[in-house]
């Protein structure tokens, strides 16, 4: 179980522990890349695992991660929510997860290049597998009003109209070896202790390309740069990227430049439909007035997990007015004098205790009732709030023309960086508008102060610019049927490329409203199934070498 850190030891990048050929290469360690690594962890296959970040942060490793953007605004630094560290993005994710509708997965006339070559009944235990790899309490069944069963605080007395909106309840993961109760995972804080006996990790290891068998049908290397530049080489058999929705699609189009048949059949697919999920505020609610809507819709405690409900799109109102799918909650922002804020910061002697103290005192009757509805309800805290603000988070159209390809502007290791063109559309604010009034109406319905809407939502206005990329970027390596409308097939595998996979949400075919990393984990599951029947090479250029050499 050797792990080669490059960043404390750049000579061992040439040592035969990094070298030696294996069965398996998998670029990258976030949740796809760590969980691919782990469904294969007790199997026979040599795994060799490359991160180009270490396990800490480092600013030349967020580096890798910068971009050419030549679209619509998205986040000014991509390392704030892309991270090049063992973990990936897990190491910045709040941990909210939901599986896909089954409206997801149907091909719909209204959006351009829907359907999915795989239906819901298809991932279902798949998204029962992916569960203890997210620390998930349930797994697919607790998202509609089932959750009620689990949570009878969280039941409506008054129901939103089910031809318009329906109830929706997001789980947060939990890592259950850590002290706080609620923490959610971070893959990189696993990823060593779930090593097999046969696989090596190697940090500091930055993928440059992919490189094909002569005939091109096949994978036979992947070439990867250390910390001070020298270039490496791994024979392998099979590849797995992980590397997430941009770097999977700049990956493939840099390998390419040396040998264009890595794209597979489904060439011209790669980099195109670039989606991501547009979220952003709609409104906002009076706080004063809020919290007996925020007893049954806010966050509440089942399973010892944590769970937040809110509502989506009623899939007939889509079909019917040709809306996309959607969600909406709403956000709630504690004040600077929150005393269960305060009580956080005192017990961990974060600030000046005595204004926290202060503040505790002053807010003991909020702390007292919300420690009852807590513990004999599983309810939330009622915390003291500056404001509660109403977001909305949709899918996007599949568009070929939003996209990565590769810019004139290189990295430290002389690669191109990956232009980014995301693109938005006039139906997606008009679903977004839509979805804002619904919900307005409905709350009101229900019995609660209706909130009040944003200006741009009741003007009738595009999407402000201030609705940038949640770092969800899908559908770059998109999955197909066939290599005429996609990237790879329903196990991740590049058409016409045997060993070549990708994994992560560059395979989605639609982005869903859904935050996607249930959704990977679950695919990841299904492409290391197919990983796993790839056969034990015959014979090794440096045997057992990787098992002597020492642990770094």
């Amino acid at each position: 179980m050797p792990v080669v850190d490059l960043y404390a030891e750049p000579g061992r990048a040439s040592t035969p522990a990094a070298l030696s050929p294996c069965d398996v290469v998998i670029i990258g360690t976030g949740p796809a890349g760590a969980t691919v690594a782990a469904e294969l962890a007790d199997g026979p296959q040599r795994v060799t695992i490359l991160d180009s970040g270490g396990f800490q942060r480092r600013e030349d490793a967020d580096h890798l991660n910068d971009i050419e953007n030549v679209g619509r605004p998205r986040v000014p630094v991509q390392s704030w929510v892309r991270n090049r560290v063992v973990g990936g993005s897990s190491d910045t994710w709040d941990g909210r997860v939901a599986p896909f509708d089954a409206i997801d997965y149907e091909k719909r006339d209204w959006v351009p290049m829907s359907g999915w070559p795989l239906d819901r009944d298809d991932l279902t235990p798949y998204l029962t597998r992916a569960a203890p790899h997210l620390g998930l309490a349930v797994t697919e069944e607790y998202s509609d009003e089932r959750f009620w069963d689990l949570a009878p605080a969280a039941k409506l007395a008054v129901l939103p109209d089910p031809a318009l909106l329906l109830p929706f309840y997001w789980q947060f993961s939990r890592d259950p070896k850590e002290r706080y109760r609620f923490e959610m995972m971070r893959f990189g804080r696993h990823v060593v202790d779930h090593l097999g006996p046969q696989q090596t990790l190697i940090t500091g290891a930055t993928a440059l390309r992919v490189e094909l068998t002569a005939d091109g049908s096949a994978v036979r290397a992947v070439a990867f740069a250390a910390p001070d530049g020298t270039v490496h080489e791994i024979e392998t058999s099979a590849v797995v990227l992980a590397t997430g929705g941009i770097e999977n699609a700049r990956l493939m189009l840099a390998s390419a430049e040396t040998d264009p048949r890595v794209l597979g059949e489904g060439s011209d697919h790669v980099g195109r439909y670039l989606m991501d999920h547009l979220r952003g505020r709609v409104g906002t609610f009076d706080v004063k007035k809020a919290w007996p809507m925020r007893r049954v819709m806010g966050r509440h405690t089942a399973q010892d997990s944590m769970f937040s409900a809110g509502m989506r799109l009623s899939p007939d109102l889509q079909r019917s007015e040709h809306l996309l799918n959607a969600s909406v909650w709403f956000k709630e922002h504690p004040a600077a004098d929150d005393p269960w804020q305060a009580m956080r910061h005192f017990a961990r002697g974060v600030g000046s205790r005595g204004k926290h103290l202060k503040n505790l005192v002053k807010g003991a009757g909020l702390l007292v009732r919300g420690m009852r509805d807590y513990l004999q309800r599983g309810i939330a805290t009622n915390r003291k709030l500056d404001e509660l603000e109403v977001l909305v988070m949709i899918e996007q159209v599949p568009d070929p023309d939003s996209r990565v390809t590769l810019s004139d502007v290189r990295d430290q290791f002389g690669q191109r960086l990956p232009r980014v063109e995301w693109r938005s559309h006039p139906d997606e604010a008009a679903t977004v508008r839509r979805v804002a009034h619904l919900y307005a109406s409905e709350i009101a319905r229900m019995g609660f102060p209706a909130p009040q809407l944003e200006p741009w939502v009741e003007a009738g206005d595009p999407l402000p610019d201030t609705w940038v990329d949640v770092a969800h970027p899908t559908g770059t390596t998109r999955m197909s049927a066939g290599p005429e409308d996609g990237v790879v097939d329903t196990y991740g595998q590049v058409h016409g490329v045997a060993g070549l996979y990708c994994a992560g949400s560059s395979v989605f075919p639609t982005a869903g409203h859904c935050n996607p990393t249930q959704m990977i984990v679950a695919l990841s599951v299904r492409t290391a199934d197919a990983v796993r029947d790839i056969p034990v090479r015959s014979s090794y250029a440096v045997e057992e070498a990787a098992a002597s050499d020492p642990v770094a």
